[in-house]
């Protein structure tokens, strides 16, 4: 796999992988860009202590849908989040993906927007949420708040359309100004966004109320 480096706390460890097939406009991750060194997973794996929560984060990790594969075997035993933008999910791969929790990020409902956006079409995430959910599977469904872009209504939508399949667990994160595109929501901003998608879902938060980072992490790059 294509790794950037490993982010420890005492709580957690972040897998951060390189490359994405999404060009997001409003980004702010270098692991958007390919790049990294190209580590086994058996590396990877003994380079995380012992009692962490392992997060697989990005970049996309379900690109390498081998190289991730085996890294949860590896992982055997341990709590691993799977944060990704769904695209790359499908049966085939949920198959290997027994007891992950996942964290699917739905840039946009409408699919002219996501298509702007992201570069990408939405159906396929769109399905990929539909599988998680019958699939029984430990999932939260994340959007990224961005004024002027993905707004209040946007929100709304979302949850509507999530309703529509099942109470999902959804999340709205505050988005962090990158390049000029966009500013910094304020907060009342997100209060009044998650209060629109409660309408819809019982379980809905933000990344103001719930921080999902570690505050404090050591960076750890990772040679073959």
């Amino acid at each position: 796999m294509r790794i950037s480096y490993l982010a420890l706390s005492d709580t957690r460890c972040t897998v951060q992988v390189s490359g994405c097939n999404f060009r997001c406009r409003g980004c702010f991750s270098n692991e958007r860009h390919p790049g990294g060194e190209d580590v086994s997973p058996a590396r990877i794996a003994e380079q995380i202590p012992p009692g962490r929560e392992v997060l697989l984060a990005g970049g996309e990790p379900t690109i390498d849908k081998q190289g991730l594969v085996s890294l949860i075997h590896e992982l055997d035993g341990r709590k691993v989040i799977l944060s990704t933008n769904g695209y790359c999910l499908d049966e085939a791969l949920l198959e290997n993906l027994a007891r992950v929790t996942v964290h699917i990020d739905l840039k946009a409902l409408d699919p002219q927007l996501h298509r702007w956006y992201t570069g990408r079409d939405n159906a396929r995430v769109l399905e990929a949420i539909r599988l998680l959910y019958d699939q029984g599977f430990d999932f939260e469904v994340n959007t990224v708040y961005i004024p002027d872009v993905v707004n209040i209504s946007e929100v709304e939508h979302i949850a509507a359309f999530l309703s529509n399949i099942g109470n999902i667990r959804y999340k709205v994160i505050r988005y962090v100004p990158f390049g000029g595109f966009s500013q910094r929501p304020a907060e009342e901003e997100i209060n009044a966004a998650t209060t629109a998608a409660s309408k819809y879902l019982d379980n809905v938060s933000s990344s103001i109320e719930n921080r999902s980072h570690p505050a404090r992490s050591q960076v750890v790059r990772l040679v073959p």
